[in-house]
């Protein structure tokens, strides 16, 4: 039987000091400064309430999945019917705005991490291992502060046990986002250096670090460069040397994952859906650090919401079904091969499609609503199968069904580590660091489209793969083909989309694509509706003519349709599946520029804090645009 991952808590830590008869016992915060920190064993308990934030995994219950599937507000990947989710807060004290939990959990595990770097040095221990669990709490210290910085930027930055009386220091305004984001590298680059290689079995090592280092540091170095050190029109603009250094971690993050010869892009019939729906990651060489489940033991929801329950919370957009490139490597705009150009239903346009397609998305349609599907149907018509395990859905096995999956949870991927890398070497070769170089597509991208898949349930099994991408001037190029997707958004480059697009593709429902329109700026892509009034393809599912569904209804009564060419008609015989009409299609609107659209990009400072720092006489300053 599997181990459950999470090993102890600080309830537990304490539980383990001394059992001396309780009236001769110290008082309990002597013994925890005094006699508990002694040996490894001691501190690596101490540090495992640590793993608990940080590696959520899937959740369990139905806790929006710890981040994947409907776990990521606001993107363009997933469509909800919920306002809660989908839509923007108006207030600082309304939807997400009205939630402090990060910040109170993150600034509870900075506390921890700083009382573990005030006791190493005391303890009796080589300096080998005190240089190790002081790069662990710097690891987890690097990672709280991420955490807060992604959601409000600078924050106030506390480095220590603090005095109770220190009141300045305890109640000190917020540092800027580019100063707490040096300060999130050097305790990265401190941590990568030291943290040992291996230290047991899901346990913190370099390779970790590493990996994590490089979502980090990229997610910082982008925000900085897109936006400055705020938004709104107080952000001044970010110095290249700053943003260059932040950059160059992630690339030193990635580039010791890469080098270690520990990891690599598994291939074969079903490579790609098994990173999340095996009972069984300890053997992937994809996986860096997994949640562990165990039947019986822990276990969580996501593949019974995947395989048998209505997916009232949405699901794939049209819009991130359009962005997977033809088997060629082209874009469905550029592609001769694309099927679906002038009937894009769903049996056309899955045709000839970039194989993680067909791991993640159902090749038929379930329309919520619409009287002939039973089980796991869509608002959008598309139905996700990338948390789905084919042979025990196959077999009716229980695992499909009541909270009651075992399968494992990836935390972090090689695939993003390569996919961190390419970014980051771009991103840095613009700001006067080394050319961007065909190795640095080879090493990273071009290893993701070498693995070979299958589609779900096709006899004979075919296995496919995507060409590679090869530099050509400004530009990639696939097969002597220059790629010229009509779709690019104009403000980026053709090479930065192209790595853009295939980060979207390889991690979609992972969590990532929320912070990636955050740190790129491209909150328009959230836009309701498109120049013409209709609405967008974030807002719209698939497309579905009416004949090929002859028993379904269409229309505010049963499944409502949109056609550009008819835009008028409530019930056409075709076009695109559109739910959210009801709640209306200009519900999420952001311009570029306006402080009313770009406060979004942070979350409001809790009104808590803000009223604890006023009594007790001092000053947080809020996020613009949220005063």
């Amino acid at each position: 039987m599997k181990r459950i991952f999470y090993i102890g808590s600080l309830f537990l830590a304490l539980l383990a000091t001394s059992c001396d008869n309780f009236l001769d016992r110290e008082p309990l915060d002597t013994e925890v400064n005094d006699t508990y920190w002694t040996s490894e064993t001691n501190i690596r308990t101490f540090a495992q309430h640590l793993y608990s934030d940080y590696y959520t995994g899937y959740g369990t219950d139905y806790n929006v999945f710890g981040g994947y599937f409907s776990g990521d507000n606001y993107t363009d990947d997933f469509l909800s019917l919920t306002g809660g989710v989908h839509d923007f807060p108006l207030t600082a004290t309304t939807g997400t705005n009205a939630t402090s939990t990060t910040w109170t959990d993150s600034y509870e595990d900075i506390y921890m991490c700083n009382t573990m770097l005030e006791k190493i040095p005391g303890m009796s221990m080589d300096d080998a291992a005190k240089a190790h669990w002081i790069g662990i709490a710097r690891y987890f210290r690097a990672m709280a502060y991420s955490a807060l910085s992604k959601l409000w930027g600078g924050v106030p930055y506390i480095d220590r046990v603090m005095d109770p009386n220190e009141k300045d220091s305890l109640y000190q305004d917020r540092m800027s986002y580019p100063d707490l984001a040096l300060k999130i590298l050097d305790d990265y680059k401190y941590a990568l250096a030291n943290v040992r290689t291996d230290d047991g079995t899901r346990q913190v090592n370099r390779y970790i670090v590493g990996a994590y280092m490089s979502r980090d540091l990229l997610y910082a170095a982008t925000w900085l460069k897109y936006h400055g050190s705020t938004v709104g029109p107080t952000s001044q603009p970010v110095s290249d040397t700053e943003i260059k250094a932040l950059l160059q971690g992630a690339i030193d993050g990635a580039q010791l994952v890469m080098k270690s010869g520990k990891y690599a892009i598994g291939t074969g019939p079903n490579a790609y859906n098994d990173n999340f729906s095996s009972d069984d990651l300890s053997g992937n060489k994809d996986v860096i650090i997994y949640r562990e489940y165990t039947d019986g033991v822990q276990c969580n929801a996501l593949m019974s919401y995947n395989a048998a329950e209505t997916h009232t919370m949405g699901d794939l957009t049209e819009n991130v079904i359009e962005s997977y490139l033809c088997s060629d490597g082209l874009p469905i705009g550029q592609s001769p091969l694309y099927k679906g150009a002038k009937d894009p239903s769903i049996k056309n346009a899955f045709q000839n499609r970039d194989p993680r397609l067909y791991q993640t998305v159902v090749d038929s349609l379930r329309i919520w609503n619409a009287g002939i599907w039973s089980q796991a149907e869509s608002p959008t018509g598309y139905c996700t199968k990338k948390f789905l395990n084919e042979e025990w859905y196959a077999e009716g096995s229980p695992y499909c069904k009541n909270r009651q999956s075992p399968a494992d949870a990836p935390c972090i991927r090689y695939a993003e580590v390569l996919l961190n890398y390419v970014e980051a070497r771009y991103e840095i070769s613009r700001l006067g660091g080394d050319a961007f170089t065909q190795n640095d597509l080879d090493q990273s991208i071009n290893l993701l489209r070498d693995r070979q898949l299958s589609k779900w349930g096709e006899k004979p099994v075919v296995l496919r793969s995507m060409p590679h991408v090869m530099l050509a001037g400004n530009s990639l190029s696939v097969n002597g083909t220059v790629i010229n997707d009509p779709a690019r958004d104009p403000s980026v480059d053709p090479i930065l989309w192209e790595i853009r697009r295939e980060r979207r593709v390889e991690l979609i429902e992972e969590g990532r694509r929320g912070e990636d329109l955050r740190r790129w700026a491209k909150y328009e892509y959230l836009n309701s509706a498109d120049a013409n009034g209709n609405p967008s393809m974030t807002e719209l599912g698939a497309y579905v003519k009416q004949s090929d569904y002859p028993h379904i209804l269409v229309g505010a009564d049963g499944v409502p349709l949109f056609n550009a060419a008819d835009p008028t008609n409530p019930a056409p015989a075709e076009g695109y599946i559109n739910y959210r009409y009801k709640q209306g299609n200009k519900t999420r609107v952001f311009t570029p520029g306006d402080l009313n659209s770009e406060r979004y990009y942070l979350r409001a400072v809790p009104s808590s804090q803000l009223v604890s720092y006023k009594d007790a006489g001092y000053t947080l300053t809020q996020n613009p645009g949220w005063e």
